[in-house]
């Protein structure tokens, strides 16, 4: 398990190994006449009006939800939009802001680094909109400097340090798109790509909630991985070589959430909930536990292609009976994506075939049990 990948190495192993934005940055720099450190070339090239950062905290261009694109700009130039946006109405009773404001505007340009340090904002809390990131202008022919946080309506001198080196932020805002806290934007852009999120569901609690022994279990020691800030609670990140896999979550309030990234056409890391595997073994666990809810035998089964034959790996799902069209036709409910589904069997010949299988052989495979459901099927089509 690989646990230091720097950012641009992440993204170079998800497929993201294009330079498409130099253009992009080339055109940046000479505008705002200013330099660029190598971190933020090495990482924006890639990462310029791309979607997988389209929710971040990470200024890239083009964002989710926001009508125009989100360009860095420096902290003068928006303290000056806000004064052009006020200077023929200022107010007669002004707060603390906008005295402050006000003062500026009196001021001449070169007298402005008396009143404030002088950034490139790169990003915001996107998610709170409350106060934004920058790098001191004078840092800026610095490889990999400092990142600064700045609260909006505070001082303007009230710039603290956010994160040491500008490569660990960027690590930073990557990791916490990844695990998908808030949005899912990294997950829809990764499926474009031929990338599977997978979360890891624990069926016999019946929730989503990870724990260290199930972090260990997949090879991830909780001790070594690095934590990193979120909006809320904190993020991780992996990389396991052998499986072409990352291993992503959350933790928060004592719950710990993880899912895995891995190509298409692999075998799942995880129990997959849309499997027959799945259904089986939330069969095995009812049938087991009489004290256990049932709930598969007021459903029926169904796939999403038509099948009289399955394998362990074949999308099947429980869900309510088909209705009646105004023909009498079945109408069967469809996938969250508006996927047509195709009944299999009810919910209770299911439950039945298990059943009987058990019986017959209490520790049987679900290789096992997969033969007699699909003997099933054939004889009763």
């Amino acid at each position: 398990m690989i646990y230091d990948l720097s950012a641009v190495a992440i993204l170079h192993k998800l497929g993201y190994d294009q330079p498409t934005g130099r253009e992009w940055l080339e055109t940046l720099k000479q505008d705002k006449k200013i330099d660029m450190p190598k971190s933020y070339m090495e990482f924006m090239e890639l990462m310029v009006d791309c979607p997988l950062l389209g929710t971040s905290n990470l200024w890239v261009g083009k964002m989710e939800h926001k009508a125009s694109a989100c360009i860095p700009r420096t902290f003068y130039d928006q303290l000056q939009e806000m004064i052009d946006d006020r200077k023929d109405r200022w107010s007669k009773r002004p707060g603390k802001y906008e005295r402050a404001l006000y003062h500026l505007f009196q001021l001449p340009a070169e007298e402005w680094p008396q009143e404030a340090d002088n950034y490139l904002v790169i990003g915001s809390d996107y998610a709170g909109g409350v106060g934004e990131f920058g790098i001191r202008i004078e840092d800026l022919q610095k490889d990999d400097p400092p990142v600064y946080w700045y609260k909006n309506g505070d001082n303007f001198s009230a710039w603290k340090q956010e994160n040491e080196k500008l490569s660990d932020f960027l690590l930073n805002v990557l990791i916490e798109a990844l695990a998908c806290v808030d949005y899912q934007s990294a997950e829809y852009a990764l499926e474009k790509k031929d990338w599977r999120y997978e979360e890891y569901f624990d069926l016999k609690k019946g929730d989503w909630a990870a724990t260290k022994s199930v972090l260990k279990r997949y090879g991830i020691e909780y001790s070594v991985i690095k934590k990193y800030k979120a909006n809320s609670g904190k993020v991780f990140c992996c990389y396991d070589e052998d499986k072409d896999a990352f291993f992503v979550g959350s933790a928060a309030e004592g719950e710990m959430s993880l899912s895995a990234i891995s190509r298409n056409e692999a075998e799942h890391i995880f129990l997959d909930p849309d499997s027959l595997e799945f259904l089986l073994e939330e069969a095995r666990l009812c049938i087991k536990d009489k004290n256990r809810d049932d709930e598969l035998s007021s459903y029926y089964i169904y796939t999403k292609t038509p099948k009289t034959e399955v394998s362990l790996s074949d999308d099947c799902q429980a869900d309510r009976p088909p209705q009646k069209g105004e023909n009498g036709k079945s109408i069967c409910p469809t996938t969250a994506k508006k996927e047509p589904l195709y009944v299999l069997c009810s919910g209770a010949d299911f439950m039945e075939v298990i059943t009987g299988a058990l019986q017959k052989k209490p520790k049987a495979t679900n290789e096992e049990l997969t033969v007699a459901l699909n003997h099933y099927l054939q004889t009763n089509e």
